[in-house]
């Protein structure tokens, strides 16, 4: 059967559980001309997404309050031309896996244009390992390379894959430091999976549950910062209309807004500060003033 076909199958079961009807096993493997007992795994399947009850003589549907909208019709054809075309944009990797798996809706099939311009996963095998790993949560070890061009043999618990400004990451628990750490994807290299499987922290879930609900940072660390800022016209603003997350606001006038960064690493805050500059002053952290004027003294002289 093709995966065109398993795809049809699956959301029209689904779409008929969610609008309430009862779906009969033996009725299904007619419909779709497949065995019996294949319906049966389709349906156990869903029954660790919805609360599925069974009627007996093959019947089931959802119980009653857990009923969820239609995803039939167009809704359901714009949901994947966009879901492809999402994934096409963030991850072109993975069209050979993602391709036979979703239909193609003709008529939506070039109408979304999306540029998340994410960064190619070039180390795309050890990608796929880190996926194994953290599926099964599996202790294991890779090959880093720094921005300095040293390299490092970490052992570490992995977490999560994240994307922080269009950046791939390895969020993973460091044996050795005993802390969360990110690790640039494209710098790992030569994973080995350990053999060993570690005990998900609840601890470690919720300090980057807690993380990226405010910050969207790979400087992370466990000890965040803040400094505060002074921001005047036009940067005022767009600041208003695109308050970032990592920031909270002290103050709003007609004339300014007064906010506190919060941050990690200095290099956060100098980015912010930068892009807004003459508008935007900092107001009670020398140490990064000093740098700032650094850096724009020497971009001066670069030009």
């Amino acid at each position: 059967m093709s995966a065109n076909s398993l795809a049809h199958r699956l959301v029209s079961i689904i779409d008929y559980l969610s609008t309430g009807n009862i779906v009969n096993v033996h009725d299904l493997s007619v419909e779709f001309s497949i065995s019996q007992r294949q319906i049966q795994k389709d349906v156990e399947l869903f029954k660790g997404i919805y609360e599925i009850e069974s009627l007996g003589n093959q019947n089931y549907r959802i119980k009653d309050g857990f009923k969820t909208y239609s995803a039939s019709n167009d809704n359901l054809d714009i949901a994947l031309a966009l879901l492809k075309s999402l994934q096409h944009s963030a991850m072109p990797q993975m069209d050979r896996y993602i391709d036979p798996s979703l239909p193609d809706i003709k008529e939506y099939k070039n109408m979304f244009i999306l540029d998340t311009t994410y960064e190619e996963i070039t180390h795309t095998d050890e990608f796929y390992k880190l996926i194994k790993a953290i599926k099964s949560q599996e202790s294991c070890s890779f090959l880093y390379t720094k921005k300095d061009g040293s390299s490092k043999q970490v052992y570490v618990h992995p977490y999560k894959l994240a994307n922080f400004s269009n950046f791939w990451y390895l969020l993973a628990y460091d044996v050795e430091s005993e802390k969360l750490k990110s690790y640039h994807i494209n710098s790992i290299d030569k994973v080995m999976l350990a053999g060993e499987n570690y005990i998900n922290s609840i601890s470690i879930e919720k300090e980057i549950e807690d993380t990226f609900a405010k910050f969207n940072s790979v400087w992370f660390d466990g000890n965040p910062k803040s400094v505060d800022l002074e921001i005047v016209g036009n940067a005022k603003l767009y600041i208003q209309r695109n308050f970032p997350k990592q920031a909270t606001l002290i103050e709003e006038t007609d004339s300014k807004l007064l906010i506190k960064l919060h941050y990690y690493n200095s290099a956060e805050v100098l980015s912010f500060v930068k892009q807004w500059l003459p508008e935007v002053r900092i107001l009670n952290n020398d140490v990064i003033k000093i740098k700032l004027k650094e850096l724009l003294q020497k971009s001066l002289k670069n030009l």
